[in-house]
């Protein structure tokens, strides 16, 4: 009877002894990465597999795995993940990457027939149009000709400074005209 290595342990004692492998440190991000892309792919993943997943790795390390998946990888993991989610069909590619990201985060996939509010929000900020600013308060404000912010010493010098400047343009129009 053969005995098999413990595969866990042999890549427990690699991550800790790195100079002990010099030779095989590029592969060592590729055997990673795309080992947990096969768990990402198989077939018995279930949204809290997902989620221990990022947990375990972190969510930079997660974030950049899911990040080098295939558009059609992300499409086909969300579509298995949240088959009932109402922007399903519709949805561009970044935003299978985003569900991708929010059901790894903790966020709970659809059920059959069911509408959220954040959906119906969604749906409701499409339709319906944005407020106007200009209508608003602020935007109604009439000035009344005076500067009220102004210290009084810069006012005065300011209103010597224009006079100089008319008279400038005046001289300039004489010689031009």
């Amino acid at each position: 009877m053969a005995l098999d290595v413990d595969g866990y342990a042999v890549l427990q004692a690699m991550a800790a002894a790195p100079d002990a492998f010099p030779d095989i440190r590029t592969e060592i991000p590729r055997a990673a990465r795309a080992l947990v892309v096969k768990q990402l792919k198989a077939r018995g993943l279930r949204v809290t597999s997902l989620r221990l997943i990022r947990e375990v790795l972190g969510s930079e390390p997660f974030a950049l795995i899911a990040d080098g998946l295939s558009e059609a990888e992300v499409k086909g993991l969300v579509t298995r993940l949240d088959p009932h989610h109402p922007s399903l069909k519709t949805a561009t590619p970044g935003w299978h990457r985003h569900r991708l990201a929010a059901l790894a985060a903790g966020e709970a996939p659809f059920r059959k027939g069911e509408t959220r509010a954040e959906a119906a929000s969604a749906k409701a900020s499409v339709q319906a149009p944005a407020e106007r600013a200009l209508g608003s308060r602020p935007f109604a404000a009439v000035w009344d000709g005076q500067d009220h912010d102004a210290p009084a010493g810069r006012a005065a010098g300011k209103a010597a400074d224009k006079e100089g400047r008319d008279k400038k343009d005046k001289k300039s129009k004489k010689k031009k005209g």
